[in-house]
Formats: C-alpha cells, structure tokens, sequence
C-alpha cells in the first residue's frame, strides 16, 4: 500500500474516544507507542518529559475525580500522565548531562550552554514550564499516531487539576508537572465523524 495513504488512512482512524472497552494493550504494543514518545524531537534535544504509566485503577478513578469525572480516564487500558520537566535552566545539571551527551570539546560544550542560557534563562519560571510542556506535546502526538497504527485509540486531555494530580501521582513538583493527561485503550463504540476545517482554510502558500 502506499506510504502516505496509508498515514492518513491512521490520521482518519484516530479520534478523541471518550468511552474506552475492557480490552487491555498486550504489553509490546504499549512499549510500542512509549518507544515512540522515547525517540520524539524536542528543543536543543533536553527531552524535558516523563511518562508516568497509571494501571492500577483505584489510581485512575481519583484521577478522573479531578478531571471533571471524564470517563475515558476510568476505562481507558493503560492511563498516560505525561510530566513537564522543571529543571531545565543552564544551570540545571539535568540540562548540563543532556547537552553534555554531544562530546562535543570544552569550549564548544561552553559555546551551546551559552546560546542555550540566552533562549531560556531569561524566561520566567510559568513561561519555562510551558516551553518544557510543548516539547511534551510533541511527544504525545507521536505516541497518538503510533497508537492509531496499529487500531489502539486514545484521547488528549487538559481538563484536569494539575496540582491534585501531582499529589496523587506523588511526583516532586520541583522537578516536575503533570502537562497532560493522555488514556489508551480500544473504543467502546464508532467514532462520530471527523469534522475539519478545509485544506485551503488552514494552508497558505507564499510563493
């Protein structure tokens, strides 16, 4: 089949599914689609995320509690809670480790700490965390698209208390934040249909 019919064939497959079955992810096909968040791109290669995998369902149902009792959360196989990473000023020796993974020499490694300091030191603490969270949705639309290869759905979600999430997960909220709440699993009933706006409302071309 050809390549690219065959990508948009997974883009059309994929939806918001808001009910999930019984049907659990056989454990390859879940390393799967976290190898896929693994291997994403992110700003200068920091890699500021955390996949926090939620099975246990006591877990899931407090979860849901506060994010508006959204039920794909509490049916969901597998439930994803992506995290933001905190520490990633130059300073920081998690930055320091990752960008040190480049052998590049001393002045050179001095080099990019130095335009690395110039693009994020200068940013308030909110403004850092969310660069740090749009690195994580990058990651999370990889892991959407892997997922919809191979027919298992899922379901982005914001609406939650990320501050109560924190607590329940128990993460060190100096090193991280939950950024999005994101379940697996397979639906419990047909997509509604795919509703878009035009190739030529969103694309403009400047020749």
């Amino acid at each position: 089949m050809d390549k690219k019919k065959l990508f948009l064939e997974m883009m059309n497959f994929r939806h918001a599914t808001k009910l999930f079955s019984d049907k659990k992810i056989p454990k390859e096909d879940l390393d799967y689609i976290l190898e896929s968040g693994r291997l994403s791109p992110s700003s200068f290669g920091i890699e500021p995320w955390k996949f926090v995998v939620v099975q246990n369902q006591a877990m899931k149902e407090a979860i849901e509690a506060v994010a508006w009792n959204q039920k794909q959360i509490s049916t969901c196989s597998d439930l994803l809670i992506v995290l933001a990473r905190k520490d990633v000023r130059s300073c920081d020796a998690y930055t320091q480790k990752q960008l040190g993974r480049w052998g590049l020499s001393e002045e050179g490694l001095k080099g990019l700490l130095g335009l690395y300091k110039g693009w994020v030191d200068g940013r308030d603490d909110h403004t850092i965390e969310m660069w740090s969270e749009k690195q994580c949705y990058i990651a999370s639309a990889n892991m959407m698209s892997a997922a919809a290869f191979i027919g298992i759905d899922s379901c982005p979600i914001e609406g939650f208390l990320s501050d109560k999430v924190d607590v329940i997960l128990g993460i060190d909220t100096t090193l991280y934040h939950s950024a999005l709440v994101l379940p697996f699993g397979y639906r419990a009933q047909d997509a509604r249909g795919k509703h878009r706006l035009s190739f030529d409302e969103v694309v403009e071309f400047k020749r």
